[in-house]
């Protein structure tokens, strides 16, 4: 069997599974609220580290090995994260100014879930958050797909890094929109369709990778910025809003233990 059928298999079977356990998590949410708006500020602070810690730890190695380390990867990492912001501005005022964060899940507003929003008015803004959404999962899906081109380990590494914040990141989806008045099964299923966006960015990398090597090349160290932006723009920030000392040093700790464990895991 040639390689790239391997990939093909690895890819999907890992795009599959972050779905699956991401669903999981939207269930969870509908029986235990409160349960998961303690839990999750956790997960948040495992997955910027461990975003940050596949990014610096492979995608970036890997980056340099291919292209080096002059100034043509400088400009496509900093093309990737001005891509990124460019893309993120534009969800935003689309959205007329309601902006919604990964992961972002709030203490009251998860323990108030069970509460219906007022369905007026809530329509685009349901409308919008599930097209970040969607996005989103694209570009990890394209983020996986480029991983396994390179290497199977690196495919490996890139999908715990994209389970570890898409779980966290569709939990959050799934509780606004039950917040604003979508029933629980439509809000799951609606989640559900949005994530399914990323097989489709898998997809195309799997078709246009295959043939030429220089379109992974140059994805590479736009899979490192998206990593990068996800982790300091969305996340970081997130975790920054807890000011108590105990719950503090829990994210520190697990922050931590996200960098290391996939600044490690794969490593040769």
């Amino acid at each position: 069997m040639h390689p790239l059928d391997i990939h093909w298999i690895y890819t999907f079977v890992s795009v599959a599974l972050v779905a699956g356990l991401a669903l999981v998590g939207r269930v969870a949410l509908t029986f235990s609220p409160k349960r998961l708006a303690r839990l999750l500020p956790l997960l948040v602070s495992l997955a910027a580290g461990a975003l940050l810690g596949t990014a610096f730890g492979h995608l970036l190695p890997e980056s340099i090995e291919r292209i080096g380390s002059g100034p043509r990867l400088s400009g496509l990492l900093i093309g990737g994260v001005f891509t990124f912001f460019v893309l993120e501005k534009l969800i935003c005022v689309w959205c007329n100014g309601s902006h919604h964060h990964h992961g972002d899940f709030d203490q009251n507003r998860g323990a108030d879930a069970g509460e219906r929003g007022s369905p007026a008015g809530n329509g685009p803004m349901v409308t919008n958050l599930l097209f970040g959404a969607a996005i989103h999962s694209f570009v990890d899906g394209v983020a996986i797909a480029t991983g396994y081109t390179v290497a199977t380990n690196l495919g490996v590494v890139t999908t715990v890094a994209v389970l570890f914040h898409e779980v966290p990141h569709h939990i959050g989806d799934v509780s606004i929109l039950i917040h604003k008045g979508v029933p629980i099964v439509r809000a799951v299923i609606l989640s559900l369709l949005a994530g399914s966006t990323a097989a489709i960015g898998a997809l195309l990398v799997l078709l246009v990778g295959g043939r030429s090597a220089w379109v992974t090349t140059i994805l590479l160290p736009f899979a490192t910025a998206n990593f990068l932006y996800i982790a300091s723009a969305n996340l970081v920030p997130e975790l920054r809003n807890e000011t108590r000392l105990r719950p503090s040093l829990v994210q520190i700790l697990l922050f931590g233990a996200g960098c290391s464990l996939m600044f490690f895991l794969g490593s040769d």
